[in-house]
C-alpha cells in the first residue's frame, strides 16, 4: 500500500476508520464526501489525506474520473445505492473495490489486523461480520506475546546465518528448532537481552556446522 493512490467515498465514521487504517500503511488517501468527521478534517489539515468536498448525488462523471486514477476504492457511505454505483464504476474501470458491509459487491475484504513487532495477524470473515473479526482479533492478540516477537527476531538472525553455515536443509531446520526451544535463549529473551540471545543462537549454529563438516 505504500504510496498507492487510494480512494475512499464517504467522510463519516466508516470512512474515518478506513482512512486511519490506510494511513498506517502509508497509502496516498483521497476522501470524497459532502461532509467530514472532525478527525478527518484534522487529518486533512495535517496533509495526511486529501479531502474533496463534493455532493455525491448525480456525481457519476466526477466519481468515475477519481476512480480511474486510483489503485483501490472503498465505498464507505451509509447509502447502499451509492455504494453499489461506486462498485459498478470501479469494476468498469478495472479498479479493485471494497464496499463496506456489502460483501456481495466487493473484490476484496479488509481484515482485522494486529501487530507484535514484525508479526502481523489478520482475521477475515469474508465480509460477513466485522464484529466477529473484532472479537477474534482481541482474543488472538492476547495469545501472541512480545516473547513471540523477540523469538522471531532471533529466528530471522539465526536462519540467515544457518543458510550460510549449514548446507543440508533438514539439518538446518532441526538446528532452528533447537534454537527456538533452547531454555537459555528463552531466559535471555525474557530479560530483554536479545543481543545475547542471538550470540547463543550463533554458537548453536556453529556447533551444528562443525558436526556437519565432520559427517561430510
Amino acid at each position: 500500500m505504500d504510496g498507492s493512490k487510494t480512494l475512499v467515498i464517504g467522510g463519516g465514521k466508516l470512512g474515518e476508520r478506513k482512512a486511519k487504517s490506510l494511513i498506517k500503511h502509508q497509502a496516498d488517501v483521497t476522501i470524497i464526501s459532502e461532509t467530514f468527521t472532525p478527525t478527518l478534517v484534522d487529518l486533512g489539515k495535517q496533509g495526511k489525506v486529501i479531502l474533496v468536498e463534493q455532493k455525491l448525488e448525480n456525481a457519476t462523471t466526477s466519481l468515475r474520473t477519481h476512480i480511474k486514477n486510483s489503485k483501490l476504492v472503498f465505498a464507505a457511505t451509509n447509502d447502499r445505492t451509492l455504494n453499489q454505483l461506486v462498485s459498478k464504476l470501479a469494476r468498469e474501470s478495472r479498479v479493485l473495490v471494497c464496499a463496506v458491509d456489502m460483501p456481495e459487491i466487493c473484490d476484496f475484504y479488509s481484515p482485522a489486523v494486529f501487530h507484535r513487532g514484525s508479526i502481523r495477524v489478520g482475521i477475515c470473515t469474508d465480509g460477513k461480520s466485522p464484529i466477529v473479526s473484532k472479537v477474534l482479533k482481541k482474543r488472538l492478540s492476547s495469545q501472541v506475546t512480545e516473547m513471540d516477537s523477540l523469538n522471531l527476531e532471533v529466528q530471522h538472525h539465526a536462519r540467515e546465518l544457518a543458510k550460510k553455515k549449514i548446507n543440508n536443509s533438514s539439518d538446518r531446520r532441526d538446528t532452528l528448532y533447537k534454537i527456538f526451544n533452547d531454555p537459555g535463549i528463552h531466559m535471555k529473551l525474557e530479560s530483554g537481552k536479545i543481543g545475547e540471545a542471538k550470540t547463543a543462537a550463533e554458537a548453536i549454529i556453529e556447533k551444528a556446522s562443525q558436526v556437519q563438516s565432520s559427517d561430510d
